[in-house]
């Protein structure tokens, strides 16, 4: 079975509004590839609805002193989710449950409503691959016998006429050239006109 998969990942907000219905909002919405881009996505929505519902004091569009932290036994929704993105086991618990493919939900509520943080693994389907076309031999083809094609070099007898055919023989001209280099010989075509070889003439008596 594979094991790829992508995981959707939604933030929804559930609360009553002033006529006392039920309105379920999607505050996000994101297709990860990997379970930590779905941790990283869900931790970035988690400070931002904190960050929205309880500002902290050196937030950047508050007055200096208007916010002051104080303390309260009730849980509420901005503390239970600052709570998650700051623990590191809850974190590593969560990534476990991406990798082992299970759902990952995390509910805060108080007074201002329900928030459900959510990632869910989607298998992806395996490939199907088309089944390819045999190829067929073009109309008219026939193929020759084995016994039609020469046989590669290697395989030929030694007395075969074409296995030494182009084979030459260099090492005397590897001698030659080393030769020259030990007694620092210039090369024939190198040596001016007199010193050159001439061809023997035959003289007359």
């Amino acid at each position: 079975m594979s094991t790829a998969r992508f995981y959707n990942v939604t933030v929804v907000c559930e609360g009553p509004t002033a006529t006392g219905a039920l309105v379920r909002v999607v505050l996000a919405a994101r297709q990860a590839v990997t379970a930590d881009a779905a941790l990283v996505f869900l931790r970035q929505q988690a400070r931002r609805i904190a960050n929205g519902l309880d500002p902290g004091p050196g937030t950047a569009w508050t007055p200096r002193g208007t916010l002051t932290p104080v303390w309260s036994p009730d849980p509420d929704v901005p503390t239970t989710l600052r709570i998650w993105c700051h623990t590191p086991q809850a974190q590593r618990t969560a990534r476990e449950r991406l990798l082992a493919g299970a759902e990952f939900t995390l509910t805060a509520n108080d007074f201002s409503g329900r928030y459900t943080l959510r990632a869910l693994p989607v298998p992806l389907p395996a490939p199907v691959l088309a089944p390819q076309p045999t190829p067929q031999p073009a109309p008219g083809y026939l193929p020759l016998p084995l016994s039609a094609y020469p046989p590669p070099r290697h395989a030929r007898p030694p007395d075969h006429p074409d296995r030494h055919r182009h084979r030459k023989p260099r090492w005397l001209d590897r001698l030659r050239h080393r030769l020259r280099l030990l007694f620092r010989l210039p090369s024939p075509s190198r040596l001016p006109f007199p010193f050159r070889r001439r061809a023997r003439t035959a003289h007359a008596p």
